[in-house]
Parts: structure tokens; C-alpha cells; sequence
């Protein structure tokens, strides 16, 4: 709960409002464009969404709670600060239409609304969903003529202060039901002839938007941007009272509904460029299409999968023309199906023909796997302490972890064998060389003995012979 951290702040009726509308013959009426005239003010109604609590002190409408957190307090915290910030501009009336923990129904805040004369009626949320695996800020607004018209447009300058604030875009749509627009506050707002938008600023429940927005300087930061991006859709200065304001762009009116995509992804498919099984790396390339709406999402997952399977963790789609490459990291070792699915904003989603991973024993090891560690190779065949090395470089070292080691001991077996029969080859040439070096002794020593006795066998034969003297005889 937050809400010790409300301050009560009482709406300010400006005496200077505008009296009445041009009544609206025809809310659907067929106009190419429609262009707002200008007025010398502009009246906001803000809304903080959600409220109240029972007579027996059971809250009613909290909207989404998650964190420990209630939207239905973070709501009014965000609206008072658009408040305040709006007030400092000229040319503007702002209303709030409740500013306490107090039950009021969606027609009521509508009638509110037409009662000051409202220009617009701003809806402030915040987003949850049933799996918590959505992220991002969307804008709602109405489907029909000049409505849609204003809405879309001002809700555009709304979501480009929250983009360049660093916040993941979801886009500005519209929602059909049973009785035109889904959204209640949206289809009184048609009725009264006042163009109303519902500002979904992010997910309380997904960490992605949480952590951009887990406090109250967030929230109240939420509120600076919506009212930044009203002015500048108006035209307003701070401090500055103008002889006329109005949308600063031409407003066009669709002729028909601007109907929801209802159409999911086309053309998935995945394909997997890599796979270290021994690290759990898949390298991939993901490819999909939509022609109606924004790609948004996808996800990859393990096993079997169908198209009702929840994909619990997703990430934000930024491939450029419908292809995305990436990472994934699943457990190391799998062999089996792998599949992706892919979500457009409007949370429709296409799946990918499952894809097959087999392990890859020659791919690198994880050092943290393993125990193999990263060294030099030896300047000599080999190391001083006889620790084996592979062809690669590596060498066995470290303790073994306590797990199943049953892959490493293949590897160490590979590397240990090839190293062995390595060490035995350079045994076997050594000790032929010496073999070789011993024969030649052998023949050597034999020829030079043999010519000794054929020299001396020769002296004696001369000193037989009567006359002759040896050449020893002159020394």
C-alpha cells in the first residue's frame, strides 16, 4: 500500500472555462478531416483509473496490484503530478475527476468530464497480466471519427515524451467489443462527444517495466511526460497565456472504424546458424512478418510445444525487416525439439516449426564445466610435469566438480589416448636412431682394424726384400 504518500489535492475550477461545445450532430459522421478550431483555452480532465473502497472496508476496484503495490494509488499519484506540472502552462483548465481512494463509475467520470466541458478525458493506468510475460507502454483510444481522430494523435506526442524517456514502446491502438469501443470510460467519452484516451504507462508485474518504475518519483515522473506531451500537442508555453490554442497538427477523421488487428504473425521460422551444446548456446536468425501491426515479442522454448503453450519469458522484437538474429542459452547437453513464437503488439502470436538440436561433442568446452583451463602450449613436445596436453593448447587441471563426470571422462580419455600414443612414437624413433648410430660404430671399427692388418702384413713383406729401405728409416 502507498497510500500514506497521497497528498490530498482538491481540483481548481479556473473561472475562465469555456461555455458548452458545438453540439455534434453526428459522432460517425463521414468528414475526410477535421481540423479543431482554436480556442482561447483548453480544458483536461485527468483521471486517476480505479478507486474506492466498500462499506465494510474491502477494496472494490484496486486495478492491478503486484509488488505490494495497488494501481489504484500509483494512478493518483501520477495524476496529481500531471496536475501540477499542466497548471504551469497558459491557455489550460485541468481537472481531476477524483482526488482521494474513492469509488466512481465510468459513466460518472464521463459526466464529470462533459460538466467542465472537457477538450479531452485522460485515463491514467498501469498494466498487468495473467502470466506476467508482457512489458511496455500502450496508448488506447476510440475507434470511431473524430474521436479517434484526437485521441490518436494527442496519444502520439503522449508516447513520443515516454520513448525518449527510455520506456519500450507498445503503441497507440484502438479495442472493439460487443458494443464499439471495448473500453467503457472510451465508449461514454464517443456518447459525450469527448475524445478520451487511456494512458497504460507499463506492466507492474514484469520486471522489464518494473524497475523503470518501482517508486514514487517514477510515477510522478510519468505524470511530467503525459503533461509535456499535452502541451506540446496543443501548443501551450509555461507562464505564457497566447490569444488562442489548438492542435498544433491537422486532425484526421477516418471515414470507417479503425478496426484492431485480429490477425497473428506470418512467415515464422527459425533457423540455428550455431549449437555449443557443452555451454548451452544456440545461435540463431528468427524470421516473421506482420502487415496489420508491430511486431513486439518473442520467445524460445525447449520440448514440446504447441500454439496454446505460454511462453513465459519473452523479449522485445528488434529485428530490422522481419528478421532477427540472436543467442539463446538453454541447458547444457539438450538434444531435442527447440521452437520460437513471435507476438505482434497486439499480443497475437505466430510459432515456428520446431527445429532439432544435436549435441556437438567437438564443440568447446565451458572451463567451468570441465576444469579444463585455457594455457600456452609448451615450447617443448612434453611438459615438465607430464601433464597431458591436447592438440589444441589445452591441459588437464583443477580438481573434477562432484557431478556426473561421465562426459568429462570421455574427453580426458580422448585427450589422454592421443597424448600416450604420441609419447610412444617419439620412443620408437629414438631408440632407432641409436640402433643406426651403433651399427655404423660397429661397421666403422671393423673396416679401420682390417686396413691396420693389412698395412702391417705389408711392412713386412718390404723389410724381406734385399736393397730396399722404409721411409721410416729417414726420421
Amino acid at each position: 500500500m502507498v497510500a500514506g504518500i497521497i497528498k490530498q489535492h482538491k481540483p481548481v475550477i479556473c473561472a475562465g472555462k469555456i461555455i458548452g461545445l458545438l453540439i455534434m450532430t453526428g459522432v460517425f459522421a463521414v468528414h475526410p478531416q477535421y481540423s479543431v478550431m482554436a480556442k482561447d483555452s483548453i480544458t483536461v480532465v485527468i483521471d486517476p483509473g480505479h478507486g474506492g473502497i466498500s462499506e465494510d472496508g474491502d477494496e472494490t476496484n484496486s486495478g492491478a496490484s503486484y509488488h505490494g503495490l495497488e494501481e489504484k494509488n500509483i494512478t493518483l499519484i501520477t495524476a496529481f503530478a500531471m496536475y501540477d506540472e499542466l497548471s504551469e502552462y497558459g491557455n489550460v483548465n485541468v481537472y481531476l475527476t477524483r482526488d482521494g481512494d474513492e469509488e466512481m463509475s465510468l459513466s460518472r467520470r464521463v459526466e464529470y468530464a462533459d460538466e467542465v466541458d472537457a477538450d479531452v478525458l485522460i485515463s491514467i493506468h498501469y498494466n498487468a497480466s495473467e502470466h506476467h510475460n508482457y512489458f511496455g507502454s500502450e496508448i488506447f483510444t476510440s475507434a470511431y471519427g473524430r474521436c479517434y481522430g484526437v485521441g490518436h494523435a494527442l496519444a502520439g506526442y503522449i508516447m513520443d515524451e515516454w520513448v525518449a524517456d527510455g520506456n519500450i514502446e507498445k503503441d497507440i491502438k484502438t479495442r472493439i467489443g460487443q458494443k464499439g469501443d471495448y473500453y467503457g470510460i472510451i465508449r461514454n467519452g464517443v456518447t459525450a462527444g469527448i475524445p478520451t484516451i487511456i494512458l497504460e504507462h507499463g506492466y507492474l508485474d514484469n520486471d522489464r517495466d518494473y524497475q523503470r518504475m518501482r517508486n514514487d518519483a517514477a510515477w510522478r515522473r510519468f505524470g511530467v511526460l503525459d503533461a509535456t506531451g499535452v502541451a506540446k500537442f496543443y501548443g501551450l508555453e509555461k507562464n505564457v497565456v497566447k490569444d488562442e490554442v489548438g492542435p498544433v497538427v491537422e486532425i484526421e477523421e477516418p471515414e470507417d472504424p479503425v478496426m484492431p488487428d485480429d490477425t497473428e504473425p506470418k512467415g515464422v521460422r527459425l533457423e540455428i546458424n550455431g549449437y555449443n551444446s557443452n555451454k548451452g548456446d544456440v545461435d540463431f536468425t528468427l524470421y516473421a512478418y506482420d502487415d496489420e501491426s508491430r511486431l513486439m515479442y518473442y520467445g524460445l522454448m525447449t520440448g514440446d510445444v504447441s500454439k496454446d503453450t505460454v511462453f513465459t519469458e519473452l523479449e522485445p522484437w528488434d529485428g530490422k525487416n522481419g528478421k532477427l538474429t540472436g543467442t539463446f542459452h538453454i541447458q547444457p547437453g539438450y538434444e531435442g525439439k527447440i521452437t520460437a513464437k513471435v507476438f505482434n503488439v497486439y499480443q497475437l502470436d505466430g510459432i515456428s516449426e520446431p527445429v532439432t538440436l544435436v549435441a556437438d561433442e567437438e564443440a568447446p568446452d565451458d572451463e567451468e564445466d570441465n576444469a579444463l583451463v585455457a594455457q600456452e602450449q609448451p615450447q617443448s613436445d612434453e611438459p615438465e610435469d607430464n601433464t597431458p596436453v591436447t592438440d589444441d593448447g589445452w591441459v588437464l587441471g583443477g580438481d573434477v566438480p562432484k557431478v556426473d563426470t561421465s562426459a568429462i571422462a570421455n574427453a580426458i580419455d580422448k585427450n589422454t589416448k592421443s597424448t600416450v600414443k604420441r609419447s610412444h612414437t617419439y620412443l620408437i624413433v629414438t631408440v632407432l636412431i641409436g640402433c643406426m648410430t651403433l651399427a655404423v660404430a660397429v661397421v666403422l671399427g671393423i673396416s679401420a682394424a682390417s686396413k691396420r692388418r693389412r698395412k702391417n702384413r705389408k711392412k713386412k713383406r718390404d723389410r724381406d726384400v734385399p736393397g730396399r729401405t722404409d721411409d721410416y728409416d729417414r726420421y
